[in-house]
């Protein structure tokens, strides 16, 4: 299947949802949304698109799987790196657009970009950034399996 078309169909799952409030809606949702960021993501990743010496400075660690880069390539990270891709690469943005756009006829191209500069700046604010600093990951007791080696 296509990236496009699998996102496309992400959305429309997450679009029927009824907005309620139950949890189980809401992460089902949520699960979606992470689906679709981390299809963009590796799609990026495949594509070899760069933006502010991401991913390439981390190859070896992102072929390697390094346990601290894989708890640093979170949702945010992961959708900074594509909102930031999203800037510079036309396919990538219009995968941003079906991911923004809640399928109204009249979203059109200046207004994604508008949410996508806003969604950058909003990660920006929250401290987000490509740069890994293992030290900040090494000694965080997290609840993961150590695995032999």
């Amino acid at each position: 299947m296509e990236t496009i078309d699998l996102i496309k169909e992400l959305k429309q799952n997450i679009l029927n949802i009824q907005s309620t409030d139950s949890l189980d809606d809401l992460k089902e949702a949520e699960f979606y949304e992470f689906q679709i960021m981390n299809t963009i993501f590796h799609y990026c990743l495949e594509n070899k698109y760069s933006t502010e010496g991401f991913p390439e400075k981390y190859q070896g660690l992102l072929e390697s799987e390094d346990e601290d880069f894989q708890d640093f390539l979170d949702f945010s990270v992961k959708s900074y790196y594509v909102y930031k891709v999203s800037i510079h690469q036309n396919d990538v943005f219009k995968m941003m657009k079906h991911y923004f756009s809640d399928l109204e006829i009249d979203y059109n191209d200046q207004d994604c970009m508008d949410d996508i500069l806003l969604a950058l700046k909003i990660l920006e604010q929250e401290g987000v950034t490509l740069i890994f600093e293992r030290e900040l990951f090494e000694n965080v007791p997290l609840f993961r399996p150590k695995l032999p080696g």
